[in-house]
């Protein structure tokens, strides 16, 4: 049965945000690109397996039917999970709002944000985005070019003690048939991939810039931009993040409030409409 009402560049946007905020907020000593690249990259292909053969699985199995003990098992935990993730979403916009613009614009935000992830159709959240991707890979664009004179390749090369390197695991990766049309879901199990991509590149960009084992917080990164006379490109990376992480906690409210319908058996907006 075809559940899905998002779409495979919404499901990325989604879990990008979340990546991204995982790297501006981390503090102590980072893990090296090259211990990244070598220790991160066996992992990342481990868990695309793992992703497809979930995604597999789930289809065969109609896992979000909410039909049998099983399937609202699946329901239940993912729901749990994507609550939850909603939650973390919300505190990292508000943490970042505060020690950034000193607002708590956030939480008067909170109750707009659930009404509208409640409330708003998922193909709203589809078309709005491609225009949230764009307007990320143009703040990044823009963040590259401030950090390209400040990159210091020599620093690649200095010894470093090892860091303990961990993955983060998202609740998209074991829901893709959720998100994603049948036809997208063989695209999507590579969004591990993505996630290492631009962890990794956050990572080299630190290390260029700053030095291998720094404790600086991973928002000093953003801060570290010029771009002739204009300097302070967090402002606006994090503008365009606080956006994202609307977007995110929007999604996020949908798919638990899907969940939580087939899990108690009632139908859906769109398979109401359909």
């Amino acid at each position: 049965m075809e559940r899905s009402c998002f779409s495979e560049k919404t499901l990325t946007l989604s879990v990008l945000t979340a990546e991204f905020a995982r790297c501006v907020l981390q503090t102590g000593a980072p893990v090296t690109a090259r211990s990244f690249l070598l220790r991160g990259l066996p992992m990342t292909l481990a868990l695309v397996l793992i992703t497809a053969l979930t995604a597999g699985a789930e289809q065969r199995a109609d896992s979000f039917g909410g039909t049998d003990l099983r399937s609202r098992v699946v329901c239940g935990g993912l729901g749990l999970w994507f609550v939850w993730e909603a939650v973390e979403t919300f505190r990292q916009a508000q943490e970042l709002c505060w020690e950034n613009f000193s607002s708590m614009a956030m939480l008067g935000l909170l109750p707009l944000l659930l009404w509208a992830g409640w409330k708003l159709e998922p193909a709203v959240l589809v078309r709005c985005a491609p225009i949230l991707c764009w307007a990320a890979a143009l703040a990044g664009l823009l963040c590259l070019l401030g950090l390209n004179g400040q990159f210091h390749w020599e620093k690649l090369m200095l010894p470093t003690e090892p860091v303990t390197l961990t993955l983060p695991l998202y609740p998209e990766y074991f829901a893709l048939p959720l998100f994603c049309p049948a036809k997208q879901v063989r695209c999507a199990v590579w969004l591990p991939v993505k996630t290492f991509i631009l962890a990794g590149s956050f990572a080299l960009c630190t290390e260029l810039v700053f030095g291998a084992g720094n404790a600086l917080p991973g928002i000093e990164l953003l801060r570290a931009g010029r771009l002739g006379s204009i300097s302070r490109f967090d402002a606006l990376v994090l503008l365009v993040w606080l956006a994202a992480a609307m977007f995110r906690f929007c999604v996020l409210v949908q798919v638990a409030r899907q969940l939580a319908g087939w899990l108690w058996g009632r139908a859906t907006p769109a398979e109401e409409n359909a």
